[in-house]
């Protein structure tokens, strides 16, 4: 798995979305399924192979960055 972080072009330091997906595609599917529009976003690769503290892939997910 990986990890994306999803921002608005004109303002990169601020993240939107945090995804872990195997790739873009499926982080727009995962949007997708969520209602969440990714028009206009940025979809950048942080890291790849993300593993949690034993070793094991992370489910694919997309969460909402920011605080509210």
């Amino acid at each position: 798995m990986n990890t994306y972080n999803i921002f608005n072009e004109n303002e990169p330091s601020t993240i939107l979305y945090y995804a872990i997906a195997r790739n873009e595609d499926e982080v727009r599917m995962l949007a997708s399924d969520k209602e969440i529009d990714l028009e206009g976003l940025t979809i950048e690769l942080e890291r790849t192979s993300a593993k949690d503290q034993l070793g094991r892939d992370y489910s694919p997910s997309i969460k909402d960055a920011i605080v509210r």
